[in-house]
């Protein structure tokens, strides 16, 4: 029973994240609940893209994600996830692109959904 009612989530979150992404219109974001930046994209971005070595690390100039600031300026376009960096590489297929890179684990569907209706809603600093 648990098993099949994990699959269930699992197949609605993509099937969800699929009808978001493969729409001609723009979903609308006002429907769903506001995602907050500081109680859940932060938390995803400090603990999947910081880490030492990454882009949380003192040597690593070039898009360091550890305020708010460095996350909008590592090509989120507020209002359009589909154009904007940060997701594209979250979601990607392409193993020299997606990141995190090897061997850390990629963001799990949850995750990126949360980013993609957060960047969707304008990439509210809240």
């Amino acid at each position: 029973m648990v098993n099949s009612y994990i699959k269930f989530l699992k197949l609605f979150g993509f099937a969800f994240l699929f009808a978001m992404v493969s729409c001609k219109s723009k979903p609308n974001f006002s429907e769903l609940r506001e995602v907050s930046f500081s109680k859940e994209i932060a938390p995803i971005v400090n603990s999947n893209c910081t880490f030492s070595g990454c882009h949380g690390d003192s040597a690593f100039q070039e898009f360091k994600l550890t305020t708010y600031a460095g996350v909008i300026n590592a090509g989120v376009s507020a209002g359009a996830p589909e154009k904007s960096e940060l997701y594209q590489v979250i979601k990607t297929l392409n193993q020299d692109r997606v990141m995190p890179k090897k061997p850390y684990s990629r963001l799990n569907e949850k995750q990126i959904q949360l980013i993609y209706v957060w960047i969707g809603q304008g990439a509210k600093n809240n």
